[in-house]
C-alpha cells in the first residue's frame, strides 16, 4: 500500500492543481487485503486518488512482482515506460525522495516559451535515460523555430551549471549529449535540475533527475 497522506499532498494534490488532468496517481495494495480494509485505509488517510485492489495478484496486475513487495514508487509515461523506480536506488524503509519523484514527473511535462507556430502539437523534449547516474541524450524540436540551438543545465537556485551551442538546428530540431559533468568538466551532485532547449528565439524546459 503507498503511504496516503504524504503523497496526497506532495504529489497527487500537488499535479492536480499545476496540471489538471495530466498526472494520474494510483495506490496499489500489494498485500492483497480485502475491500473493507482498503475503505479503511482510505478513510483513515483520507486520500482521494484510486486506490487498487490486490495490486500483488495476477488480477491487480502482479505490481509486487513487477516493481517489488514493499514501498516502492514508480513514475511512468503515457506510453507505459517506466521512467522511474524507487527500489532500484533506495532500500526499503527509505524511498519516498520527493524531489526525484517530482523531478521525474516534470521531466514528461513540457513548459514551451514564445510563440507557438503551427503545429505546435509537436513540440518535444526527450531527455534519456531520467533520472541517470551516466551520460544523458537530450532532443528537442521546436517546429517553424530557426536559428542556433542551445542546452542548458541549471541547478534550482537558478546557478547554471552547463551549457553547449550545437550550432544551426535542422528543421528545428537538435541533439546533444551531456556527460554529466559541469562547465569545469566535475560531476555535478545528486538532485534535480532544470534543463532548457532553445533553438532561436524559442525554447522548452524541463526538469531531470541526477541519482548518486
Amino acid at each position: 500500500m503507498t503511504d496516503g497522506p504524504s503523497v496526497e499532498q506532495d504529489i497527487s494534490q500537488y499535479y492536480e492543481a499545476r496540471y489538471p488532468g495530466l498526472v494520474r496517481v494510483l495506490g496499489p495494495d500489494l498485500w492483497n487485503g480485502t475491500s473493507s480494509q482498503l475503505t479503511t485505509f482510505q478513510q483513515v488517510t483520507g486520500v482521494t486518488f484510486p486506490l487498487l485492489l490486490q495490486g500483488g495478484s495476477s488480477a491487480g496486475g502482479d505490481l509486487a512482482t513487477l516493481y517489488g513487495p514493499y514501498d516502492n514508487y514508480v513514475v511512468i509515461n503515457p506510453r507505459g515506460i517506466v521512467r522511474y523506480h524507487a527500489a532500484l536506488t533506495w532500500p526499503h524503509g527509505n524511498r519516498y525522495h520527493l524531489a526525484e519523484i517530482r523531478g521525474s514527473i516534470d521531466s514528461l511535462v513540457p513548459t514551451v516559451a514564445g510563440v507557438d507556430p503551427p503545429g505546435a502539437s509537436s513540440v518535444r523534449f526527450a531527455a534519456n535515460p531520467n533520472p541517470s547516474a551516466g551520460a544523458t541524450e537530450f532532443e528537442w524540436a521546436l517546429p517553424g523555430a530557426t536559428g542556433p540551438a542551445w542546452i542548458e543545465v541549471f541547478d534550482l537556485t537558478g546557478r547554471r551549471v552547463w551549457r553547449i551551442q550545437t550550432g544551426g538546428a535542422s528543421a528545428g530540431e537538435a541533439h546533444v549529449r551531456w556527460d554529466g559533468g559541469d562547465e569545469s568538466g566535475a560531476p555535478v551532485r545528486a538532485g534535480v535540475y532544470l534543463v532548457r532547449a532553445s533553438i532561436g528565439e524559442r525554447s522548452i524546459t524541463r526538469r531531470i533527475v541526477r541519482l548518486r
